[in-house]
């Protein structure tokens, strides 16, 4: 009993340091990846998923609220696109400040971030049950006026691409998928369970630039 308490002992300390030499390991492959990817395109918050010609990152790697994990992968002013679907909404207004300001150190001049998140102006009972706080650790329910401020106070020039006005009239203009992927937009989401009209799923979108 004594031996297979000290082989667990010693299975625990070991634990910390092999995700530690994975995650280390990763990063490094992050590096190698980033440094040779020219444009330089990075899906923020993206778990595993994955489109050609974009490096995904998720948390294990960078937390986007965190200074240090940034500059531990990027140099400023070096990244051409970001990608952040349904993401902001996940945190704290406080949290979205701080990564927006990373966001903007670490684009070139002129590089672009695309934000997806749910649309606090779309009032359907189903949209508004999946897409408020706190379902599914949401903590902050956006509409176009609040993320603009949001964003503009960060010193970007916004664009809005999808979203609902105060009037909940759904507006949207033609957007390049090769500037960023948004699945949840009226272009692409087709979950029944959101149908409304031609609508299924749809995302407040916006092109945040750096001038």
């Amino acid at each position: 009993m004594v031996q297979f308490g000290n082989t667990l002992a010693g299975i625990a300390r070991r634990v910390p340091f092999y995700k530690e030499m994975r995650r280390k390991h990763e990063i490094d492959r992050l590096r190698r990846q980033i440094a040779s990817s020219a444009p330089l395109n990075v899906l923020i918050g993206g778990g595993q998923t994955s489109y050609e010609g974009w490096i995904f990152t998720d948390r294990d790697f960078l937390d986007i609220t965190n200074a240090h994990d940034w500059s531990k992968l990027f140099e400023a002013g070096s990244i051409d696109r970001l990608l952040c679907e349904h993401v902001l909404e996940h945190l704290s207004e406080p949290a979205c400040r701080i990564t927006l300001g990373e966001c903007y150190r670490y684009l070139k001049p002129g590089g672009l971030l695309r934000i997806a998140v749910p649309d606090g102006y779309r009032r359907d009972p189903a949209y508004v049950a999946e897409a408020s706080p706190p379902k599914d650790g949401h903590q902050v329910l956006f509409n176009l006026p609040s993320l603009t401020q949001l964003l503009e106070s960060s010193g970007f020039n916004v664009t809005p691409l999808e979203y609902f006005d105060h009037d909940e009239e759904f507006h949207a203009r033609p957007w390049d998928e090769s500037d960023g992927l948004v699945t949840r937009s009226v272009r692409f989401d087709r979950q029944q369970d959101f149908r409304r009209g031609d609508l299924h799923y749809t995302s407040l979108i916006v092109d945040a630039r750096k001038p």
